[in-house]
């Protein structure tokens, strides 16, 4: 068993599908996943590729992206079920451009802050 690492402190978060990142300031989680957008904007055009977003900003306006606070994160899931129907989110957690203690807290705090309240407000049917 390995040794137990204090919790991080809990203030806000910035979540993309593939990754949340939490910081205290809206404009540094953005500022903190820019490069790693950038960086695949570039390796879109390098392979000819439309380009769908102008900026990382308009990624997050009309995106699936999941970037803001936990309540934030959570209004735009809940309508994309209205919109939808959808009862499965699917998040891949590669943690590209964060560090290792950075992406368990992002993945902690989707798990402590947001995913009960989506289980609460979009119940699972049975199949």
């Amino acid at each position: 068993m390995g040794a137990i690492r204090p919790r991080p402190e809990r203030r806000s978060s910035w979540g993309g599908f593939s990754r949340l990142l939490r910081s205290e300031k809206f404009s540094r989680r953005i500022e903190t996943y820019r490069p790693v957008f950038e960086a695949r904007q570039d390796a879109f055009r390098r392979q000819g590729m439309p380009q769908v977003f102008h900026s990382l900003e308009d990624a997050i306006e009309r995106s699936s992206a999941l970037v803001g606070s936990p309540q934030q994160i959570i209004d735009k899931v809940l309508r994309y079920h209205e919109q939808m129907g959808h009862e499965v989110l699917a998040l891949n957690s590669d943690g590209v451009g964060l560090t290792s203690l950075q992406h368990r807290a992002t993945l902690e705090l989707f798990q402590s802050d947001i995913a009960p309240v989506l289980r609460r407000q979009i119940p699972s049917r049975a199949f």
